[in-house]
């Protein structure tokens, strides 16, 4: 699964997969942002970690 980019209600956010956790940024924030695309890969490096094969 890949990290992508979306847009709710909450603002922008990166987000690992279609379930993952959204992980909001501050729109225009370059450091929010990087971060927040971070987490998401974070989250996916640990879903693998525990056993995930898609």
């Amino acid at each position: 699964m890949p990290v992508h980019r979306g847009k709710d209600i909450d603002g922008p956010y990166y987000q690992w997969g279609d379930s993952g956790k959204k992980y909001h940024y501050e729109s225009g924030d370059k450091e929010s942002r990087e971060a927040a695309k971070m987490k998401a890969k974070k989250q996916g490096k640990a879903a693998r970690a525990a056993g995930y094969k898609g």
